[in-house]
């Protein structure tokens, strides 16, 4: 998750979409990145 919120640039909308996510869906995007 933090290397999501580094990043700007072409992806500042995907940093704006995950930092202003309910705490449950990061909770589940982490998850789910974690079993990766």
């Amino acid at each position: 998750l933090e290397a999501v919120l580094w990043h700007g640039g072409e992806a500042e909308a995907a940093r704006e979409a995950v930092r202003l996510m309910p705490k449950a869906d990061r909770d589940a995007l982490v998850a789910f990145l974690e079993s990766l």
